[in-house]
Protein backbone atom coordinates (compact mmCIF):
# COMPACT_ATOMS: atom_id res chain seq x y z
CA UNK A 1 0.00 0.00 0.00
CA UNK A 2 1.54 3.63 -1.08
CA UNK A 3 0.70 4.97 2.15
CA UNK A 4 2.73 1.98 3.98
CA UNK A 5 5.53 2.77 1.96
CA UNK A 6 5.81 6.36 2.62
CA UNK A 7 5.61 5.78 6.04
CA UNK A 8 8.65 3.40 5.49
CA UNK A 9 10.81 6.43 3.66
CA UNK A 10 9.72 9.25 6.23
CA UNK A 11 10.64 6.88 9.12
CA UNK A 12 13.98 6.76 7.00
CA UNK A 13 14.27 10.34 6.73
CA UNK A 14 14.85 11.12 10.46
CA UNK A 15 18.49 10.54 10.14
CA UNK A 16 19.03 12.82 7.11
CA UNK A 17 20.43 15.84 6.61
CA UNK A 18 17.61 18.64 6.96
CA UNK A 19 19.56 20.69 4.32
CA UNK A 20 19.31 17.61 1.91
CA UNK A 21 15.93 16.61 2.54
CA UNK A 22 12.83 18.30 2.73
CA UNK A 23 11.21 15.59 4.73
CA UNK A 24 14.63 16.07 7.36
CA UNK A 25 13.96 19.34 7.13
CA UNK A 26 9.90 19.08 8.56
CA UNK A 27 10.98 16.49 10.98
CA UNK A 28 13.78 18.60 12.67
CA UNK A 29 11.70 21.24 12.91
CA UNK A 30 7.87 20.69 14.38
CA UNK A 31 6.68 23.81 14.26
CA UNK A 32 7.64 24.20 10.59
CA UNK A 33 5.72 20.94 10.46
CA UNK A 34 2.15 22.10 12.13
CA UNK A 35 2.56 25.32 10.07
CA UNK A 36 2.71 23.09 6.76
CA UNK A 37 -0.51 20.35 8.16
CA UNK A 38 -2.26 23.85 8.88
CA UNK A 39 -1.72 25.56 5.42
CA UNK A 40 -2.57 22.41 3.34
CA UNK A 41 -5.77 21.51 5.08
CA UNK A 42 -6.85 25.29 4.59
CA UNK A 43 -6.00 24.90 0.92
CA UNK A 44 -8.17 21.12 0.61
CA UNK A 45 -10.68 23.26 2.39
CA UNK A 46 -10.52 26.06 -0.18
CA UNK A 47 -10.75 23.40 -3.40
CA UNK A 48 -13.42 21.84 -2.08
CA UNK A 49 -15.81 24.94 -1.42
CA UNK A 50 -14.93 26.04 -4.90
CA UNK A 51 -18.58 26.31 -6.92
CA UNK A 52 -16.44 24.56 -9.89
CA UNK A 53 -14.12 21.70 -8.09
CA UNK A 54 -11.09 20.92 -10.08
CA UNK A 55 -10.73 17.05 -9.00
CA UNK A 56 -7.09 17.15 -10.44
CA UNK A 57 -6.63 20.41 -7.98
CA UNK A 58 -8.33 18.58 -5.17
CA UNK A 59 -6.46 15.58 -5.50
CA UNK A 60 -3.14 17.13 -5.48
CA UNK A 61 -4.04 19.39 -2.39
CA UNK A 62 -5.52 16.03 -0.49
CA UNK A 63 -2.02 14.59 -1.52
CA UNK A 64 0.33 17.56 -0.20
CA UNK A 65 -2.26 17.32 3.46
CA UNK A 66 -1.51 13.27 3.54
CA UNK A 67 2.09 13.83 3.37
CA UNK A 68 2.32 16.68 5.62
CA UNK A 69 0.34 14.71 8.53
CA UNK A 70 1.92 11.69 7.90
CA UNK A 71 5.18 13.87 8.51
CA UNK A 72 3.82 15.15 11.84
CA UNK A 73 2.75 11.38 13.13
CA UNK A 74 6.53 10.48 12.24
CA UNK A 75 7.94 12.76 14.05
CA UNK A 76 5.71 12.10 17.33
CA UNK A 77 5.87 8.20 16.77
CA UNK A 78 2.78 7.42 16.08
CA UNK A 79 2.06 4.46 13.35
CA UNK A 80 -0.33 4.88 10.62
CA UNK A 81 -1.31 1.33 12.01
CA UNK A 82 -2.68 3.07 14.78
CA UNK A 83 -4.57 5.51 13.02
CA UNK A 84 -5.94 3.05 10.96
CA UNK A 85 -6.95 1.44 14.14
CA UNK A 86 -8.96 4.30 15.69
CA UNK A 87 -11.29 4.61 12.05
CA UNK A 88 -11.70 0.22 12.18
CA UNK A 89 -13.02 1.16 16.10
CA UNK A 90 -15.21 3.54 14.68
CA UNK A 91 -17.03 1.47 12.67
CA UNK A 92 -20.03 0.57 13.64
Amino acid sequence: MILDELEEVLRSRRTANPEESYTAQLLADPELAQRKIMEEAFEVCLELGRTTNDPALTAQEAADLIYHLMVGLVAVDVPLTDVFAVLEGRRS
